[in-house]
């Protein structure tokens, strides 16, 4: 079988050996390795592999400058990756970013000791956001490493060049540019731009001491791959930074919007926000209807004011306990409220008449704490059980959708018909709930009872005795 060498640093893929660091079994020819399989020294990928022809009794015979760049490629991946594990290790004690920035840079000059100075510069205007300035590496006094080195004439030239790293050679004898490939041996400085897109948001600028040897091309790969951890730091802050920024206006304008929304649609879609599923679907519910008595007659003898007062007063209440009872107000109007109640059959009847007892208790009590002060007010409530068809209902015309969470159907039709039945602060049940609750509680017979587009009458039942069914 064909031994294959990698152009990179060749070393020799051999098929009767495999790659058993790999996982590539022995026998594997190199046209069926896995498209993802990389040379195990240079981390070259496949298409970076030639077929070699030399064999001797079939063994390899590498020749002195294959030996010599195998050598030299295990020696410099090997640094390499013990660099940049190395960091990674201080990384994990550590999640202040600008801790973590000094951490890459004070690392760069600890790796390379010819350097006279390591600076790292960030230079995108929204950094206040999401880090605070860099220490300065000289001289630790300064609070911002930025104040010495933005003006710099290497740094100002490298950013004028776009994303590519550019060094600079000694003597004053010019710049190359580093889009692809190695720089040039023994240069003075190097400046490496990090930006997102065409935003320049840092960079790192690693000068070496004068009257040294300078820096090598293997000093340039320590140093990328630095400042690629940098990169990744200041991307992964910015973008994080950006996404809060964002869910707090999110948050604000639901914050907004909250209050008119029902609270079964609220948590249908924080379960599922991209995709809430609000399609209407057969649901056992039951149905509270809830209507102030007299309404027109309190707008008509009060000031808006003093209206707005008695009903925000009485509704308040109202609605604490009805959140407590698992209630969900759908739908509300100047006098009157609609809720659901969803969950196991029993319980919910149970909850929603132990509902409208409070709320009648509690139109009791505001009625005595209002005493000569406003007339007094009727609540009157419907309650019925059953399968209702709950979710969205969608009116579209030329002006754009209107959408309301609701519940509909015969069983809602028939409740909001016993609430308009009820009087005197009555609360009246349909005979589905009544069957529900009437183990727990005590029901009061009012008859059969006929209502309009009902075909047949209706049995109800009430949760006020007679004698007590007057307000307070």
């Amino acid at each position: 079988m064909t031994k294959w060498k990698c152009s990179t640093c060749g070393w020799i893929y051999d098929p009767a050996q495999g790659d058993p660091e790999n996982r590539i079994s022995r026998g594997t020819r190199f046209e069926d390795l896995p498209g993802s399989w990389v040379c195990p020294v240079c981390g070259s990928g496949k298409d970076l592999f030639e077929p070699e022809a030399r064999a001797d009794n079939d063994r390899f015979i590498m020749d002195d400058e294959a030996q010599q760049l195998l050598a030299v490629g295990k020696t410099m991946y090997k640094e390499r990756f013990e660099n940049v594990f190395r960091v990674a290790q201080k990384l994990t004690s550590s999640l202040n970013i600008s801790e973590v920035l000094e951490m890459i840079r004070d690392e760069a000059r600890a790796t390379l000791p010819q350097l006279q100075e390591v600076c790292l510069l960030v230079i995108d205007p929204e950094a206040q956001y999401y880090t605070r300035p860099l220490h300065c590496a000289v001289e630790k006094q300064r609070i911002n490493c930025q104040l010495c080195k933005r003006g710099r004439g290497a740094v100002s030239s490298a950013l004028g060049k776009g994303s590519s790293a550019v060094c600079f050679l000694p003597g004053a004898r010019g710049e190359v540019p580093v889009a692809d490939g190695l720089p040039p041996e023994r240069f003075a400085e190097i400046v490496f731009p990090i930006c997102e897109g065409d935003r320049p948001l840092a960079v790192l600028d690693a000068i070496a001491t004068p009257g040294s040897t300078g820096l090598s091309q293997k000093d340039f790969m320590l140093l990328k791959d630095l400042v690629d951890l940098a990169s990744n730091v200041i991307k992964n802050a910015r973008s994080h930074w950006k996404m809060s920024q964002e869910k707090l206006t999110v948050d604000k304008i639901l914050g907004h919007l909250r209050p008119f929304v029902p609270s079964t649609v609220q948590k249908i879609v924080d379960k599922d926000p991209s995709a809430p599923d609000l399609e209407k679907r057969d649901t056992d519910v039951t149905v509270l209807f809830l209507d102030v008595a007299g309404y027109t007659r309190i707008s008509e003898t009060q000031s808006r004011d003093k209206v707005t007062f008695i009903i925000e007063k009485y509704f308040s209440s109202f609605l604490d306990i009805i959140c407590e009872r698992g209630g969900d107000v759908n739908e509300t109007a100047g006098d009157g409220l609609m809720v659901i109640f969803q969950g196991q059959p029993k319980q919910t009847a149970l909850s929603a008449v132990k509902a409208a007892t409070e709320i009648r208790e509690k139109t009791l009590e505001i009625n005595e704490e209002l005493k000569n002060r406003f007339m007094p007010v009727e609540v009157n409530m419907g309650i019925n059980s059953g399968i209702a068809a709950v979710g969205m209902n969608r009116f579209t015309g030329v002006s754009g959708t209107r959408m309301t969470f609701t519940a509909t159907g015969p069983v809602t039709n028939l409740a909001a018909r016993i609430a308009s039945a009820a009087k005197h602060g009555d609360i009246l049940v349909g005979p589905e709930t009544a069957i529900r609750v009437s183990e727990g509680l005590r029901l009061f017979d009012r008859g059969f009872m006929n209502f309009k587009n009902v075909s047949e009458p209706v049995r109800v039942f009430s949760l006020v005795r007679d004698g007590d069914n007057q307000v307070g």
